[in-house]
C-alpha cells in the first residue's frame, strides 16, 4: 500500500512539474497562438488579482470595455488595461485606456499597433508559482525534483531485478547441492 501511494504521489509531482514546465514553454514560443502574461501589479483587481497569469491573443479588432495588453512606442513596460474610450486624435484612431482599481483614465492614449493583444483568460495567483520557477533555485527544482525521482524508481528497479537474479542463483545452487 506504501510503495503504491509513494509511486501514486511521484508521478502526481512529475506531471504537475511538467505542466508548470510547459506553462514556461508556451510563454517562450513564438509559434503559440497566444501569449501569457505575469501580472505583477493591482492595477486591475478584483477582476486579475496580483500574481494571475493571463492569455491573450491578437484580435482584429479592439472595442470599449475590452481588457488588452500594449507597450507603448519607447517605453519598457507592458501593461493590461481596460479599453475605456475609443477616438479619433490627429487622424489616427487610439484607445483610453483605465485599471480597474485605478481612480483615472491612463494619461497616454494607446494606438491599435502597441496592442499585443485582446485578454481571453486567466489564472489567479499561478503567476507567484511561474517566477519562482523561473528563478535559479525554482528552475533548478524543476529539473532536479523529477530527476531525482525518476532516479529512485529506476534504482527501485535494479534493486529488484538484481534479487531477482540473486533468487534464481540460489534456487539453481540448491537443485545443483541435490544432485
Amino acid at each position: 500500500m506504501l510503495k503504491k501511494a509513494s509511486t501514486l504521489i511521484g508521478y502526481t509531482t512529475m506531471v504537475a512539474f511538467l505542466a508548470v514546465a510547459l506553462l514556461l514553454m508556451g510563454m517562450m514560443l513564438p509559434f503559440v497562438p497566444y501569449q501569457m502574461k505575469i501580472v505583477e501589479s493591482g492595477s486591475m483587481e478584483p477582476t486579475i488579482p496580483t500574481g494571475s497569469v493571463i492569455f491573450i491573443s491578437s484580435a482584429v479588432s479592439y472595442t470599449v470595455g475590452d481588457v488588452v495588453t500594449f507597450q507603448r512606442s519607447g517605453e519598457e513596460e507592458v501593461t493590461t488595461h481596460r479599453i475605456v474610450e475609443e477616438r479619433i486624435e490627429e487622424g489616427k484612431e487610439v484607445f483610453l485606456t483605465q485599471g480597474d482599481a485605478n481612480d483615472a483614465v491612463d494619461t497616454n492614449p494607446v494606438f491599435p499597433a502597441e496592442i499585443s493583444g485582446k485578454m481571453w483568460g486567466h489564472l489567479p495567483y499561478l503567476g507567484y508559482v511561474l517566477s519562482f520557477f523561473r528563478q535559479p533555485i525554482g528552475f533548478l527544482l524543476l529539473i532536479g525534483i523529477p530527476a531525482v525521482l525518476i532516479i529512485h524508481e529506476q534504482i527501485g528497479k535494479i534493486r529488484a531485478e538484481l534479487r531477482r537474479q540473486q533468487i534464481a542463483i540460489e534456487e539453481e545452487t540448491n537443485i545443483a547441492d541435490d544432485v
